[in-house]
């Protein structure tokens, strides 16, 4: 595989965006998002998204001009409207307004509805942590799994995400799809051949399969359990913001319009920094510290992506060919 420096990556995306119609300043932000997702080993919502994007804006299905609005302010909860905007700006703006609730309450919510595709969930976390905040956040999505127990796409495969942050910047982030494999680990499968690990999904006939290319119906983690946390983080999104469910956003075809909701937690205002550090940092230790299946290694949530971020700084940013030329052809 092929590697790109982070700058130039984030340059020729600037170019793109700048040549599509939006602003520098919006640009600037969403190239190095993008960017940033595929130096942190998210090339699914980074470069290999990236064309699809910009094609979600030419087809006018993303408003570039639209930005999310505050309508409710209910104390140290709001809720506001994405107006089909660009969802990444979206997000983060909602983010930031979180975490400024938690500067004053402690605790901080924004409930956004009707906004467009965030690309990674964890950037959103990432920049809570960055802030001091615990960060908590998902969204839903257009029926994209069955129901435990069902073969017929009825829930959203909704990402849910929560961070802790760390002093040296390696935050926890638990950045997880609620299907067994997410949709950009499934699409790199497909791609390479190789099989999943542990079976993903139903294939045509309704048989478990480990095989990305025959994946018709993905399976939600845990069975029942997912299936239980997919349709109530959908729910709770959609009561939150007052937006639609993911019946109601699969009845408009395409997905778009989904329902989001971003909670911060204000470590600061909470107890004694240096004991939380200390705290988290045992946790962790003790965690990798034990007896390792052969072949196996223990991580925490967001241990390998710091590292693959740091691995990206020096040697360049692993790409899948196709997609950056796709990007250059932009």
């Amino acid at each position: 595989m092929n590697t790109i420096p982070y700058e130039q990556m984030v340059s020729e995306f600037r170019r793109v965006l700048g040549t599509t119609g939006f602003n520098a300043d919006d640009a600037a932000i969403l190239a190095r998002v993008f960017a940033s997702n595929s130096r942190d080993g998210v090339p699914s919502h980074g470069l290999n998204f990236f064309p699809g994007f910009i094609a979600d804006v030419t087809s006018g299905r993303v408003d570039i001009k639209a930005r999310a609005q505050p309508v409710v302010a209910l104390g140290a909860m709001e809720q506001w409207d994405g107006q089909r905007g660009p969802g990444v700006l979206n997000a983060i703006a909602s983010m930031e307004r979180a975490i400024e609730l938690a500067r004053q309450h402690t605790v901080g919510a924004v409930a956004l509805r009707n906004t467009s595709h965030w690309s990674r969930a964890g950037t959103y976390g990432l920049q809570a942590a960055d802030a001091g905040c615990i960060g908590i956040c998902w969204t839903n999505t257009t029926k994209l799994m069955p129901a435990y127990g069902g073969l017929d796409k009825r829930l959203g495969n909704n990402p849910l995400v929560l961070s802790i942050p760390r002093p040296d910047g390696d935050h926890v982030l638990l950045d997880m799809a609620i299907s067994q494999f997410s949709g950009g680990r499934t699409g790199t499968h497909k791609r390479s051949g190789e099989p999943f690990p542990v079976p993903g999904g139903y294939d045509a006939d309704g048989a478990l399969t480990t095989d990305a290319a025959n994946l018709e119906r993905a399976l939600p983690i845990g069975h029942w359990k997912g299936s239980g946390l997919a349709l109530c983080l959908d729910l709770v999104a959609a009561l939150l913001s007052g937006g639609k469910t993911t019946t109601q956003i699969a009845r408009g075809g395409k997905e778009a319009g989904v329902s989001q909701v971003y909670l911060a937690f204000d470590l600061s205002r909470v107890g004694d920094s240096a004991q939380m550090i200390d705290s988290v940092q045992e946790a962790l230790n003790d965690l990798v510290s034990g007896e390792m299946v052969v072949g196996q290694q223990v991580t925490w949530p967001g241990q390998r992506s710091a590292g693959r971020r740091r691995d990206a700084e020096r040697d360049g940013v692993p790409v899948e060919q196709q997609f950056w030329d796709q990007v250059l052809a932009l």
